[in-house]
């Protein structure tokens, strides 16, 4: 018998002999007189795995897969069927020493999930939310999707092989490459491993998408109502190194950022057979209508991503229906380089975007959104008037449904709703018509940012579902979505807005004639609330921001340089009260500011009397 035959032998007799004695020992009782309850973990193993690699339950947290713990091996399809205590709590780890990724030659590969109630189907992506060692599942997705350079929502959870050349597929191929080339370990205690792993990611996972755009016969966009015809190309280094075609068309948008030197766009794609090809747009929902921001006042080029990011987390999800998805990338227009830009969906009613009811003509009761603007730039032709004054004279544009579409019903009573939540509101401070939730979190994360808009001044939106809404609290007047945070968290050199002290939400500056959030307050539930819902969230929102800070650092780390050369501004004065010579400066100014403002909340937000004291 030779050496490999019986050391086989012995890995087969151990293996046998712990079996036999889990067997006698629940046969028995476990010499304690009561049987070992047992459950079995159903799951699949789905990436780079051979059939008949070995799935255990890591009881003493080692990231491998020891003799004496329980264990199954996987058949064809990567399925496994596993036995263990039912009251064992421990991480999933699937091993193969013949895995093979790509060209590289066979080596041990491992999986983890960092708990069977998270999952027990192992894929890449379960083993980077096991490597983050973050307690709440649902955090640490958030950290891998910003990690992998992934929008918020993108579904990381795989249940089966994803598509041949889908991004899932080509960025979980990426991480288990990265897991196979730097030995990291999936030990408990390995707290580096997460960042060696993403270390050793493949550069075209950090390399930005691009954007060219090519206006037909090469006219100038100068207008914001009037499109241009287009055609593009987007290409997504972590897809595919083809980029796919587009047709549509394009034109200005934006007020005080349209005109400047690198402008902001609104994009519509034609619903053609190109269209139709592209299953998604850089891992968000498929969608014809896009922003194009252009962050010319963020030298950090994070702040719009990271708010909207933060709102899509973990830590607000629960409270704000939805708020939109942006991600990076590099745009060319008719050959010329103009910088970085956040692709980001624009606020509308559909499936993928603020799902509520679309109303028929013989609908009224929902689903609207309106904003808050103080230059009522809305649509009004003297028979129809989508702009409304309050009764205390706040601004408001009826957003949806527009000038082509509400009926007369449709805008009486949306203007006849905010009318009658502002009397509530003002009348006794009641929350009735108001889903309170919604306007904590709308608070909180605007507040978070000292956002100089978010005074009921502009950018400020609301929104309803219909009566009939699944969802009680949809059927209500909501605060939401996010929008315009460039002159945000310490980029603003008036109304002390570079300051990471003092409440700013609830204010009525100058120029502001009524801010609803002064008012709400004086209702103890709603302070209560607030307050509540800001010492639960603290730990995911300081942890999202600086992981997401680090993240696009690397991301940006060389677009930024291109941007900068195109667009020579670091070091100069506009609406900033800070300047600062270099890009790093910016983002590390960018990362204190916020973490001082989480600080200063802190003490503000510790109860009603010193909420009172520092906020009034």
């Amino acid at each position: 018998m030779n050496t490999t035959t019986r050391s086989a032998g012995r890995i087969l007799a151990g293996a046998f002999g712990a079996f036999l004695l889990a067997w006698l020992l629940a046969a028995c009782g476990g010499g304690g007189g009561s049987a070992v309850e047992t459950k079995v973990l159903l799951g699949q193993v789905i990436g780079g795995f051979p059939e008949g690699a070995r799935v255990c339950l890591d009881l003493n947290a080692s990231g491998r897969c020891d003799e004496t713990e329980p264990q199954a091996r996987t058949g064809p399809t990567g399925a496994y069927s596993l036995r263990v205590d039912k009251a064992a709590s421990a991480p999933l780890v699937a091993e193969s020493a013949n895995a093979v990724m790509g060209e590289t030659k066979p080596g041990t590969l491992r999986f983890a999930s960092p708990s069977p109630e998270y999952a027990t189907d192992l894929t890449a992506f379960t083993t980077l939310v096991h490597l983050t060692h973050v307690k709440d599942f649902a955090l640490a997705e958030d950290l891998v999707r910003g990690a992998l350079g992934l929008p918020p929502h993108f579904a990381i959870g795989l249940h089966a092989p994803p598509a041949a050349g889908s991004l899932a597929e080509r960025v979980a191929s990426a991480t288990t490459e990265a897991l196979c080339s730097c030995g990291a370990s999936l030990a408990a205690n390995d707290e580096a491993a997460f960042g060696k792993v993403v270390a050793a990611l493949p550069p075209r996972l950090a390399d930005l998408p691009v954007l060219r755009i090519q206006t037909k016969d090469g006219a100038p966009i100068v207008s914001r109502e009037v499109y241009v015809d287009a055609t593009f190309t987007l290409l997504n280094p972590a897809v595919s190194p083809e980029a796919m075609p587009l047709n549509g068309k394009i034109r200005g948008r934006g007020h005080s950022t349209w005109g400047l030197p690198k402008n902001p766009y609104k994009v519509q794609f034609k619903e053609d057979a190109a269209y139709a090809a592209v299953p998604d747009f850089l891992g968000m929902r498929k969608n014809r209508n896009w922003a194009l921001l252009a962050d010319w006042y963020d030298r950090s080029l994070m702040r719009n991503k990271l708010a909207f990011s933060l709102g899509n987390s973990v830590a607000f999800s629960d409270g704000l229906k939805w708020t939109p998805s942006g991600q990076h990338l590099e745009v060319y227009l008719n050959g010329d380089y103009v910088g970085v830009y956040l692709l980001a969906e624009d606020i509308r009613i559909a499936p993928e975007r603020l799902d509520i009811r679309k109303m028929a003509k013989t609908d009224t009761d929902g689903g609207y959104i309106v904003e808050v603007d103080m230059r009522l730039d809305c649509y009004n032709d003297g028979t129809l008037n989508l702009q409304h004054l309050t009764p205390l004279r706040v601004p408001v544009c009826i957003d949806t449904p527009d000038e082509g579409s509400i009926t007369t019903a449709q805008l009486a009573y949306i203007k006849g709703l905010v009318d009658s939540a502002e009397g509530d509101i003002y009348g006794g401070a009641s929350l009735a018509r108001l889903n309170p939730a919604s306007f904590a979190d709308w608070y909180l994360l605007s507040e978070l940012f000292r956002n100089n808009d978010a005074v009921f001044f502009a950018s400020d939106f609301m929104w309803k579902d219909t009566n009939s809404a699944a969802n009680p609290a949809d059927r209500l007047l909501n605060m939401g979505p996010f929008w315009d945070f460039d002159l945000s968290a310490g980029n603003y050199n008036f109304n002390d807005n570079w300051k990471s002290e003092g409440c700013w939400v609830n204010k009525t500056p100058p120029g502001v004639t009524t801010n609803w959030f002064g008012r709400l307050f004086d209702n103890r539930a709603f302070l209560d609330l607030t307050i509540a819902r800001w010492k639960a969230k603290r730990p995911l929102i300081g942890t999202f921001v600086n992981a997401s800070l680090d993240a696009w650092s690397v991301r940006l780390a060389a677009p930024q340089q291109r941007n900068f050369q195109r667009w020579p501004i670091l070091g100069t004065q506009w609406t900033n009260y800070y300047t600062f010579a270099t890009w790093e400066e910016e983002v590390a100014f960018l990362r204190v500011f916020l973490n001082e403002r989480m600080a200063w909340m802190d003490r503000a937000f510790d109860s009603p009397e010193s909420w009172q004291a520092m906020c009034r």
